[in-house]
């Protein structure tokens, strides 16, 4: 398994602290929220990049759980809207966790854009932790989102996968194992090379 945790310096450690801010404006919203965010309020290892070492990466009988796991998805752009499974058995899967907030992530939609074209039958999702829907559809319609995003409010998968810091993307194979990571902004042909190595 390859692990890439390296933040892409100042911007992501600045994300990081901005978006403690931003849960400290919106209040407590559950415990799944409050232990993310306990995590990001000690400044001192944000800015070492350090918080996604929180929790361990999934292997193949730890994601079992994952698979029945479903989000809401906006209807805007290529996502359709209803219901989506995080990890659907049987299909690679792309994960991005971000925000609209999120400096890095919009460079990332680019890269993102380019997958989606390149790998159109992979199970790709991008889940944000926030639940102002308007806001979400702005940002996916500005930069042309064409597959599905999530709601997880409760970061519920935030901490079932350990991601701590964003832009974070994660590649599972088709048995729901990690077999890629990486935090900060990351490049179309590195995500790639991470989906070709699962085939």
């Amino acid at each position: 398994m390859t692990r890439n945790n390296t933040p892409t310096g100042e911007e992501s450690a600045s994300d990081s602290v901005r978006g403690d801010r931003r849960a400290n404006r919106e209040g407590p919203a559950g415990g799944r929220r409050r232990f993310l965010g306990a995590l990001a309020g000690t400044g001192s290892v944000a800015l070492a990049g350090c918080l996604d070492r929180a929790l361990a990466p999934l292997d193949t009988a730890d994601s079992e759980s994952v698979g029945e796991t479903t989000l809401t998805a906006l209807d805007v752009g290529g996502s359709d809207g209803g219901t989506v499974e995080v990890l659907p058995r049987g299909r690679i899967t792309l994960l991005d966790f971000w925000a609209t907030w999120c400096t890095p992530c919009k460079p990332q939609m680019e890269e993102l854009g380019t997958i989606r074209e390149e790998f159109p039958d992979i199970h790709m999702v991008s889940i944000t932790n926030e639940s102002d829907e308007e806001a979400i559809r702005s940002f996916w319609r500005k930069y042309d989102g064409t597959w599905t995003v999530a709601m997880d409010p409760d970061a519920e998968t935030n901490e079932t996968f350990g991601v701590t810091r964003i832009p974070t993307l994660l590649v599972l194979d088709e048995a729901g194992k990690e077999v890629w990571r990486h935090t900060g902004l990351s490049s179309a042909s590195d995500i790639a090379e991470a989906i070709e190595s699962t085939r």
